[in-house]
């Protein structure tokens, strides 16, 4: 009974710790430069590419 306990015990700080970090990495300011991100792909044609300018967007019939 003491081993389960401590599982969860366990399992229920790694969540917190995972919660803590991911609101103060939520915080943190972008650095400057990295405000205003685009791809200026047109390298390579595959449209299912996530930096292709044209991802997501549905190729016309």
């Amino acid at each position: 009974m003491n081993r389960v306990l401590l599982a969860i015990l366990f399992f229920g700080a790694m969540v917190a710790v995972y919660i803590i970090l991911f609101l103060l990495n939520r915080k943190t300011p972008l650095p400057e430069g990295c405000e205003n991100l685009k791809a200026d792909c047109d390298a390579c044609h595959d449209i299912h590419c996530i930096n292709n300018p044209g991802h997501g967007r549905h190729p016309e019939s």
